[in-house]
């Protein structure tokens, strides 16, 4: 019987001198102060009083650094019965706590505990009393434990935005605590460090049996799909055996699909019972645009002679994942996740905790980012090694809606203490708890060691005289691998990203991080020039980016009671790390002059630059022949800030998502002319079924004068390839666009030149018609000639199925805004955008 002990909390603070050893006056403390349910960081219940402001707005992080020089105690009373009391044991469970923690039963200390990253678990029958209880929790942030002589010896190991002229941001103690690395700020976030109860609690009183893990093993995802369900339950008869009858149930939509039961000796502690099982008529599961995503349900019962323990369901898809290192040459391999045995082109995004407070991320903000990166044809996350492991909702949603992860262990961006033998044994209490909470689900396509840690010391870690295998690649090559072949050997392991050749971050074998030749090289051309991604050939990129700014909405509310000035102490606190002057310089060079641009206008053509070198460097790597995925860095924000996103803080959409939306169409054409003589049509199908169409290929003039042709062409199934070469046109490019089109691909472009290069052109975009359907609104648009990034004028929390796209003359389409009855007048629907050689 498990009884929770998520609501009905209360918090106080006091010095860090104030210990385990004054637990009785803390209990006794009449000073604390509501903090709700869990999950809770202290962080939260303080701004709900007043005591401080949220961190995430303005400059008020500054003013919570106080936080982190103080012990903070969570209490929650509760009561016990005679019943519960009776029963064989009484196990607490604290889920997450961040960070050093000192656990309380009635003001006697049950335990300590090291790391968020798996739970603080502990018998505690003997410490409990029928009627009232208290549950005291003592937790300080980390950096307060660890002495400058331990850790020194790496410190300058341990990135930092020091370096970058952010001396608040960063903290070289950080590898040393096994918390998420990321809240003592990084470019893209603040300080703000986190302290709390991060996620459930609760007591078991089990019987005589408990099941304690369900591990659902597809070995063949074929129409008779093959299982193994593996059972693991403990005996609670210290020194006896019992009968126990273990049942298996797989259900699928509330169905019982199999039932199967055996009898067992059980033996004092772990008993394991394995099930193999044969699901005729499986339904499979896929990534997003692949197929769909049928979710099972197996639960199992172990009863015994003095009662039942049944499992909670555990939710699986059938599906089978690996990694295709295809060999193409001497170290040159392919690098793409199979699923099912189908190579899978992976498209998304980098993923880091979706707020600085990441206690307080609901579900419904979960929901709504993993339903935005589907809408935006994302089929893969990459869950990034500086953040958490996510709440169950996160890995839920992802089965849902066909988002696989690329799954880092939390590990970035530094070396790390495992030449320390309590460190090691922290690592392998997580590594082990994760792996086996996280593999029944489907979305997992991938673990992988770090974020950068190779890459970043690749100097130190081959230089003589060197410890090689200290720093933490002994968690990367030895303990994380062996873990993972235990508890999980279906799911394939990377040892780093970026990883992979004679030096990591080779572009002939495994992923890449594509910064330095970039939007992180010295020299501003290379950050703001689209064409220079069309050098990409990586295999796999898993992290490079562009910077843009958000909506004024956004910015509105990150400034909270202040007025919005550009420049300002508050605009270049949330200004990323990198942005180093890029933003206006590629408006420059794409658009107009930013210098006495209104801020509407400057936020516009900024959204307009991020958008274009996404869409533009997305279809470059794209289509290189041998590459197999292209992930953005990065999807969401930990807070309000001019970065890498193209979907804020506070859900909005930026123009970048749409961008990113037909650069990761499932069927699309690309057009690259690389000798600048012949136009290549490469054609991109990642769904299950050939697409046949007819394609119009040709020149389109901005007075409305077309010179096309049209050929029939099929994309085959799962594939990309050139299906068509023909010679530039020889028209006038300063007066007319290079353009594909053909069955619902998007229309694609050959970008000859920057915008603002085309000769002075006239059109306009007219609203022909809006029609109300499923309380959606279909607006119908018409262009007269050719418009650039048209879109409807409505505010940013109002989602259309398509936005800032470009309009041959004569074009007509139907714009979807979502939800849009009852809160939108029709009349009120206006399309903007730009045209040739002027604005809108």
């Amino acid at each position: 019987m498990k009884v929770s002990l998520n609501d009905n909390w209360r918090l106080l603070y006091r010095d860090l001198s104030v210990t385990k050893d004054q637990v009785l006056d803390v209990l006794e403390a009449g000073d604390y102060i509501d903090a709700g349910s869990l999950p809770c960081d202290a962080h939260m219940p303080l701004a709900g009083a007043g005591i401080i402001k949220d961190p995430v707005v303005a400059d008020y992080s500054y003013a919570c650094e106080w936080m982190e020089r103080k012990s903070w105690w969570f209490r929650r009373d509760f009561a016990v019965s005679g019943a519960d009391l009776a029963r064989r044991g009484a196990r607490l469970v604290l889920e997450s706590l961040d960070l050093f923690a000192d656990v309380f039963i009635n003001g006697k200390f049950a335990g300590s505990h090291e790391s968020a990253h798996y739970p603080f678990t502990a018998d505690v029958k003997d410490l409990l009393r029928e009627g009232g209880n208290s549950l005291l929790v003592r937790l300080t942030a980390g950096p307060e434990r660890i002495a400058k002589e331990d850790y020194d010896y790496i410190a300058d190991y341990v990135c930092t935005e020091y370096e970058l002229g952010r001396g608040d941001r960063g903290e070289k103690t950080r590898s040393f605590l096994r918390k998420p690395q990321y809240v003592y700020g990084w470019d893209w976030g603040p300080r703000v460090a986190t302290i709390g109860i991060m996620k459930n609690a609760w007591i078991d009183f089990p019987g005589s049996v408990v099941v304690t893990a369900v591990h659902p093993v597809v070995l063949e995802a074929k129409k008779e799909a093959k299982l193994r369900v593996e059972v693991e339950f403990e005996s609670l008869l210290p020194i006896s055996t019992q009968e126990a009858d273990v049942t298996v149930e797989l259900r699928h939509e509330g169905r019982t699909v199999l039932r199967e039961s055996r009898g067992v000796l059980a033996q004092s502690g772990r008993n394991d019972v394995d099930f193999n099982l044969a699901v005729p008529g499986a339904k499979l599961w896929w990534p997003s645009g692949a197929g769909a995503q049928p979710l099972y349900e197996v639960t199992a019962a172990v009863r015994a002679r003095d009662g039942e323990c049944v499992s909670d369901p555990v939710r699986f898809g059938i599906r089978t994942v690996a990694l295709n290192l295809e060999k193409y040459g001497d170290n040159d391999h392919r690098f793409a996740v199979q699923v099912n045995g189908v190579d899978i082109y992976c498209r998304g995004g980098d993923w880091i905790p979706a707020d600085s407070v990441y206690a307080r991320v609901s579900p419904g903000k979960y929901r709504a980012l993993i339903q935005e990166a589907k809408e935006c044809n994302f089929n893969m996350l990459r869950v990034w090694g500086g953040g958490i492991y996510e709440r169950d909702e996160f890995y839920d949603y992802c089965d849902q809606y066909g988002i696989l992860l690329w799954h880092d262990f939390m590990f970035a961006c530094a070396m790390y203490p495992d030449d320390r033998e309590w460190y090691r044994q922290l690592v392998r209490k997580e590594i082990d708890y994760q792996t086996k909470r996280l593999r029944r689900h489907p979305c997992i396509a991938l673990w992988c060691g770090n974020n950068e840690n190779q890459w970043l010391f690749e100097e130190y870690f081959t230089k003589e005289g060197k410890n090689r295998a200290s720093g933490g690649l002994h968690i990367y090559n030895d303990i994380i691998p062996s873990i993972v072949r235990s508890n999980c050997p279906e799911i394939p392991y990377w040892r780093s990203s970026p990883y992979g050749g004679s030096m990591p971050n080779d572009n002939e074998t495994g992923d890449r991080h594509h910064w330095r030749d970039c939007t992180m090289s010295d020299k501003m051309e290379d950050r703001i020039n689209p064409e220079a991604y069309d050098l990409v050939t990586s295999r796999f990129v898993t992290e490079y980016g562009y910077i843009g700014p958000c909506s004024e909405a956004t910015i509105a509310k990150y400034y909270g009671d202040n007025p919005v000035v550009r420049n300002d102490r508050i605009w270049n606190l949330h200004n990323n790390t990198f942005e180093k002057a890029t933003v206006p310089e590629g408006i420059r060079r794409h658009y107009v002059d930013p210098e006495n641009l209104s801020m509407a206008d400057y936020l516009r053509y900024a959204g307009l630059v991020q958008g274009l070198m996404y869409n533009y460097s997305l279809e470059a790597i794209r289509f290189y022949p041998r590459n197999d995925g292209s992930l953005l860095w990065m999807y969401n924000d930990t807070w309000g800030e001019a970065g890498w996103t193209i979907i804020d803080y506070y859900l909005d959409r930026k123009p970048s998502y749409y961008y990113v939306k037909r650069a990761f169409a499932p069927v699309k054409f690309i057009l690259r002319a690389p000798d600048k003589k012949n136009v290549r049509v490469m054609g991109i199908n990642d769904t299950p079924e050939d697409q046949s169409m007819e394609m119009e290929y040709g020149y389109a003039g901005f007075d409305g004068k077309y010179s096309v042709s049209k050929i029939p062409v099929t994309l085959k199934a799962f594939s990309k390839a050139v299906v068509h070469e023909f010679p530039v046109p020889a028209m006038d490019l300063r007066r007319g666009v290079v353009f594909v089109r053909g069955g619902g691909a998007p229309l694609a472009l050959l970008r000859t030149g920057a915008f603002r290069e085309y000769a002075k052109a006239e059109s306009t975009v007219s609203v022909l018609s809006v029609e109300t359907k499923d309380g959606d609104y279909e607006v119908t648009v018409k262009s007269s000639g050719y418009s650039h990034a048209v879109c409807l004028a409505l505010p940013a929390d109002v989602h259309q199925d398509d936005a800032y796209f470009d309009m041959l003359p004569g074009d007509v389409r139907i714009v979807r805004v979502k939800d849009a009855e009852g809160k939108i007048e029709k009349s009120t629907i206006k399309p903007v955008y730009l045209v040739p050689g002027g604005g809108a």
